[in-house]
C-alpha cells in the first residue's frame, strides 16, 4: 500500500469564519451597548450570540479604538457601621509576617530576664502568653540577646534559704536546745527547698 491510500480519511483543518468590517462593529457596538447598560459580560453574551470567541470579540474591541466605557452607576450602599475590635481568638489567625522593632523585642526579652529573677524560670511562657507570641520566637530572640536557656536564677530566694540555713547552724552552736543532728537536718531542708 502507498501512503496515499489509508484505510482512514483525513480530516481537512476547519476554516474559520471570515467576518466583514460591518459584522465586526455590529459586533463591537452590541458590547458596548450591553456593557454600558449592565456593567459587564457583554463579550461573553456576544460570543454565545454571534458563535465567536471572547478573545476574538476582545481582539476587535481593541482594534476599534474604543475604550472601555465606565460600569454603570449603581445605588450608593448605605456606609457599614464600625464593630468594636473583637479580641484574637486563640488559634485563628497568624501573626505569620509581623515585624518587631528591636524596642518590643527588647521589652519581650526584659520581662522573661524579670520574670525568672522573681520566680526562676517560666519567663518564656509567660512572655509568649502575654505578648501573644510563639515560645520558638522568644526563645530566637532570647538567643539573639545572649541569654542562655534557664535566664536568670532567683538571688533573693537563694539568699533567703541561705540566710535560713546560716541561722540553723548558728543554733547549733549556740546549743539553743536543738541536738547537733536536728540542727544539720534543718539547715540541708532549709538549702533543699
Amino acid at each position: 500500500m502507498s501512503p496515499d491510500m489509508s484505510s482512514k480519511n483525513k480530516k481537512s483543518a476547519a476554516t474559520g469564519v471570515r467576518y466583514t468590517d460591518e459584522q465586526k462593529k455590529e459586533i463591537v457596538d452590541f458590547v458596548l451597548q450591553y456593557n454600558s447598560t449592565n456593567g459587564r459580560g457583554g463579550q461573553s453574551l456576544a460570543a454565545k450570540k454571534f458563535k465567536t470567541t471572547p478573545l476574538t470579540i476582545a481582539t476587535w474591541i481593541k482594534a476599534s479604538g474604543v475604550k472601555k466605557t465606565a460600569k454603570p452607576v449603581k445605588a450608593a450602599k448605605p456606609a457599614k457601621v464600625e464593630k468594636a475590635a473583637k479580641p484574637a481568638k486563640k488559634g485563628k489567625k497568624s501573626k505569620m509576617g509581623v515585624r518587631y522593632t528591636p524596642e518590643e523585642k527588647q521589652a519581650v526579652v526584659q520581662f522573661v530576664n524579670d520574670y525568672n529573677t522573681a520566680n526562676g524560670r517560666g519567663g518564656q511562657n509567660q512572655a509568649a502568653k502575654n505578648y501573644k507570641l510563639s515560645v520558638l520566637t522568644v526563645s530566637a530572640w532570647l538567643k539573639a540577646a545572649g541569654i542562655k536557656k534557664g535566664g536568670v536564677k532567683p538571688v533573693a530566694k537563694k539568699a533567703a534559704k541561705v540566710a535560713k540555713a546560716a541561722k540553723a547552724v548558728k543554733a547549733v552552736k549556740a546549743g539553743k536546745g536543738l541536738s547537733e543532728l536536728e540542727a544539720l537536718k534543718a539547715a540541708i531542708r532549709a538549702l533543699i527547698g
